[in-house]
């Protein structure tokens, strides 16, 4: 089920005018327009829940499964020190667009993250960093960097 009011609904799931990385059955993975830093992924599920209270809990489980599978992919392609895995509930939680979806945003030692000025990509930058996370999910070496 789609909601008529929902961007994510409408834009990503139904016109996909989106920059998809990953996709099953139930669950999208896509660019986020705004990032709030380069290679910020959201994972979404593709029926409407408005936040974790709602989700079912078979689909729950599957989108954080799917967004677990991709930190990796993320890292690797932005060739990140790190991965920010997060979820807002609720407007008083910083949450701007009411369907679920799971934030997963590389990290960089030394570098201040800019929750607030977040500017949007150009297509041409969200093109080119979904080809290096597609090409990282394909990749066989399965060898786990060390964090920073």
């Amino acid at each position: 089920m789609l909601s008529e009011d929902c961007v994510f609904c409408q834009n990503v799931i139904k016109k996909r005018d989106a920059f998809v990385i990953y996709e099953n059955e139930n669950v999208l993975a896509f660019m986020d327009k705004f990032p709030v830093e380069p290679g910020h992924v959201l994972v979404i599920p593709k029926s409407h829940y408005e936040n974790i209270l709602d989700i079912d809990y078979d689909l729950y489980l599957e989108v954080h499964r799917v967004s677990k599978l991709l930190c990796l992919p993320v890292i690797r392609a932005l060739h990140a020190d790190a991965i920010n895995v997060g979820q807002n509930n609720g407007t008083c939680a910083n949450q701007k667009v009411f369907h679920y979806h799971v934030h997963l945003i590389p990290r960089f030692c030394g570098r201040e993250i800019g929750w607030r000025a977040r500017n949007s990509a150009s297509d041409d930058e969200l093109d080119e960093i979904a080809e290096r996370i597609k090409a990282e999910i394909g990749n066989s070496d399965k060898t786990i960097p060390k964090l920073k």
